[in-house]
């Protein structure tokens, strides 16, 4: 996929299998441990999906100040590889999220984001401290003691 200037592309190696990285972002028990947009003041989320190409998922971020309601639809599952997914908030409206998964050795994965169709550069800056905020989370919340 040839990548727009304007796209929000974060890429990260985590010391994970493939498949442990997917199942963090597909099973809303381990997602409500890390999705959250805030690396103080965690609280855990609140997340629900349904895991199918059509299905429907949503995620309340319990922020300090108040809650911000996240929600979606997946457009594709190609398991242990790819996730495609529409994503809305206060903020933006059915902008376009891929997932790629890529197995480096056994226990090591490279995991790319792609965020496409922002309104503007200031919400993409935005969505990139956010996205960065969750990972860091996945990584030290999920990840560091294999709680997959």
């Amino acid at each position: 996929m040839a990548s727009d200037p304007d796209d929000l592309i974060v890429t990260r190696v985590f010391n994970c299998s493939k498949r442990t990285l997917f199942d963090a972002w597909s099973r809303p028990s381990i997602m409500a441990k890390w999705l959250f947009a805030r690396r103080e003041d965690f609280c855990e989320s609140t997340v629900n999906n349904s895991f199918t190409v059509g299905g429907r998922y949503s995620i309340v971020m319990h922020m300090p100040s108040s809650d911000v309601e996240l929600f979606g639809e997946y457009t594709e599952i190609i398991r242990y590889t790819q996730i495609a997914f529409t994503w809305s908030s206060p903020v933006i409206s059915n902008s376009r999220v891929v997932l790629d998964f890529k197995e480096l050795s056994a226990n090591r994965t490279e995991f790319t984001l792609t965020h496409t169709l922002f309104p503007s550069n200031e919400i993409r800056a935005q969505h990139g401290d956010g996205w960065n905020a969750c990972l860091d989370n996945l990584e030290s919340r999920v990840l560091s003691d294999q709680a997959v």
